[in-house]
């Protein structure tokens, strides 16, 4: 793939001055060009958005993606597609188009969820939660919430479960799993280091070892007794968990929803259980005030 700033730099003397304004501000500010999009661009170099495409065709790229993608691999020289940025900002975006854009990507990504789906493998992954003598859930940073969103779902049922948010004190709980346990980590790029420690240690321990990951390969997923999958919607380096956060969430509802269902009258029992007694000490947390 040829290099973009390579391009821009040899025809820096030949640019039109539109063009060049374009040009100078893509050599003094490489990173930050990855994350704006076309009208972005334009605002910060000066320029309309024709005179950023004919820069972009000028320099040899078919479009603005086409450049946005050689730059990327310029600045991110050492990283595969996966990790290129993947971001489209904007300010002072209209407010009904971010409601527009955000919940039609949701709706996308829900429907190529349920095309992933591999019912045989979250009925395993069902079975061997509600068998484990203990459930271990791990994740970090956004698949952190999701990890501990299944914990609490967990305990609501009375099923055990541990679950740490701080990296070490999960390796440490991973270095004592015992056969009989189950595993449950939750990593969108299934490369996470901390969370391929914990699978080395699962592995090593006998524990039974469940992952949730994008769909494309990965060592975690490799690395796994059963893989479930999320669609691979994001670039891992983005803004944050989006899509990818909601299909986990996604998935975590389902596996709760079949544990429930599976001992019905146990659940109902436990639900209103921890129902009462959290709203019991409220109240009387209430009173004593």
């Amino acid at each position: 793939m040829e290099s973009a700033l390579f391009a821009i730099r040899s025809l820096l003397t030949e640019f039109p001055a539109a063009e060049k304004k374009v040009a100078e501000y893509v050599l003094e500010e490489s990173r930050n060009v990855l994350h704006y999009n076309l009208a972005e661009l334009a605002r910060r170099s000066g320029v309309s958005q024709a005179a950023i495409v004919r820069f972009c065709r000028r320099i040899g790229a078919g479009g603005f993606a086409d450049f946005k993608l050689r730059l990327s691999h310029d600045v991110f020289r050492s990283s595969d597609d996966r990790f290129l940025p993947d971001l489209e900002l904007e300010s002072n975006m209209n407010p009904a188009l971010v409601v527009k854009g955000n919940i039609g990507g949701i709706q996308r990504s829900i429907a190529r969820l349920e095309s992933l789906i591999d019912i045989p493998a979250l009925c395993r992954a069902v079975e061997l939660i509600r068998s484990a003598r203990m459930n271990y859930v791990f994740g970090i940073g956004a698949s952190g919430i999701v990890a501990q969103d299944l914990s609490q779902k967990l305990v609501r049922i009375g099923l055990p479960c541990s679950c740490f948010q701080d990296t070490d004190l999960q390796i440490t709980s991973a270095c004592n799993l015992q056969k009989g346990d189950t595993v449950f980590i939750v990593s969108y790029s299934g490369e996470t280091p901390a969370m391929l420690t914990v699978s080395r240690w699962a592995r090593k321990k006998g524990a039974a070892l469940i992952s949730l990951t994008m769909e494309t390969e990965n060592s975690l997923r490799k690395s796994a007794d059963l893989a479930l999958l999320v669609p691979s919607l994001e670039r891992i380096y983005r803004i944050g968990a989006t899509v990818s956060r909601i299909n986990q969430l996604a998935v975590i509802d389902i596996i709760y929803t079949l544990l429930i269902s599976g001992d019905l009258d146990h659940a109902i029992s436990a639900l209103e259980e921890t129902m009462t007694a959290t709203h019991e000490g409220r109240e009387t947390g209430l009173r004593a005030t």
